[in-house]
């Protein structure tokens, strides 16, 4: 008995750290992926899609963040 107690509480302590949402963001530079962006954090309540940004212009370079 005490067995199966102490596999439920490991299965449940796995599964409860396995859970975790991940967004995936890209960086782009005018229409292109910037390769030295590290984008990747894990999602507490809000939807990937908000913490995307949308077409920011500057010193003539378009810039934009998209996240899933």
């Amino acid at each position: 008995m005490k067995k199966i107690v102490i596999l439920l509480f490991v299965a449940t302590a796995l599964l409860s750290f396995s859970c975790n949402k991940y967004c995936r963001c890209t960086h782009y530079i005018d229409g292109k992926i910037d390769k030295d962006y590290k984008g990747e954090f894990i999602k507490e309540s809000n939807s990937c899609a908000d913490y995307s940004t949308e077409l920011k212009e500057l010193d003539g370079k378009t810039y934009e963040v998209k996240c899933k």
